[in-house]
């Protein structure tokens, strides 16, 4: 079961405890994300990367919009070069990084033609980097099948959708060549019922947000139920991405407040909370559908999430 825990770069000295910690605990990589507010993603990756040595770090995820491919393939080549085997590039069209500043996710075709270019530029330099997609839909999941060696499905831990995701990323493949296809969920341990119901409250609106980039372009193979999708689609028309991927009390965490069937939907869905044997039965439950599965941390309590999963892991 290999497990990246998904950090955002709070500060350089964080990054580099956070990233020495999931190492110690066992965890197989880090993720680092690319989003506003944030420190610098490939700064963050070198700090990761200093502070260990053997855990995977990757991008999770940038996109192709507020760097020039040029800008990425020059990261990719010194990180892949200076750390073989422990760098990976994921990258998709751009979520709250591109619309936090009123601009557009990357077409499908310059997604292509990013991934093309980048794979290209780290070759022609003697370096084979290893290129992951964000995908939530299938015309995402062809394109990382055509120009990527693997793909995170953003679409929870439902096992319909994510085997809809393998099967038309494998259908666009060119040839037989080993393919990962990641899950990504949001993670919380707790140690008795009266936290991890806690627990679960504070990830009411990180369940929200994962819920948002996986289905408010689409519906279409993400095996959402039928009652509510209406409803679903008519409230991520006012979704805040200034209270993007925050716990607390945010607008976003209180946009099904009166649909309690619904929070447990999203929660069950894109999320792992409860005691650590628990989460362990539901991560290796998860873990007979993909190759690996991207953990998101509540980033305010890293450091003592990392350990619980530590003890999980034990």
């Amino acid at each position: 079961m290999r497990l990246c825990a998904n950090w955002l770069p709070l500060s350089p000295d964080l990054t580099r405890e956070v990233a020495a910690r999931c190492e110690a605990t066992g965890l197989w990589g880090i993720g680092v994300g690319d989003s506003p507010n944030y420190g610098e993603l490939y700064s963050a990756c070198t700090d990761a990367l200093g502070a260990t040595s053997s855990l995977v770090v990757s991008t999770s995820v940038t996109n192709p919009v507020t760097r020039h491919w040029s800008v990425h393939a020059s990261a990719v080549r010194a990180l892949a070069s200076a750390h073989p085997g422990r760098f990976r590039l994921g990258f998709g069209r751009g979520d709250s990084a591109v619309h936090t500043f009123g601009l557009r996710p990357a077409s499908l075709a310059d997604l292509e033609h990013f991934g093309r270019s980048v794979a290209d530029s780290a070759r022609a330099a003697g370096v084979g980097p290893f290129l992951l997609v964000a995908a939530s839909g299938p015309a995402t999941a062809r394109i990382a099948g055509r120009v990527a060696d693997g793909v995170i499905a953003g679409v929870g831990g439902d096992p319909v959708a994510l085997r809809t995701i393998r099967e038309r990323a494998h259908a666009a493949r060119a040839d037989d060549a080993p393919f990962e296809v990641w899950a990504s969920v949001r993670i919380a341990i707790g140690r008795d019922d009266d936290e991890v119901r806690d627990l679960r409250r504070r990830l009411i609106p990180r369940a929200v947000s994962a819920s948002h980039f996986a289905f408010a372009s689409t519906f279409e193979g993400k095996n959402v139920p039928e009652a509510y999708a209406d409803v679903l689609a008519e409230r991520y028309a006012t979704y805040d991405y200034g209270s993007h991927g925050r716990s607390g009390a945010t607008s976003n965490a209180t946009m099904f407040a009166d649909r309690p069937d619904i929070e447990d939907y999203l929660l069950n869905r894109f999320a792992v909370v409860g005691r650590p044997d628990d989460c362990r039965a539901r991560l290796e439950e998860l873990s007979t559908h993909v190759d690996g599965i991207y953990l998101s941390l509540l980033f305010e309590d890293a450091l003592t999430q990392i350990d619980r999963i530590g003890v999980m892991l034990a």
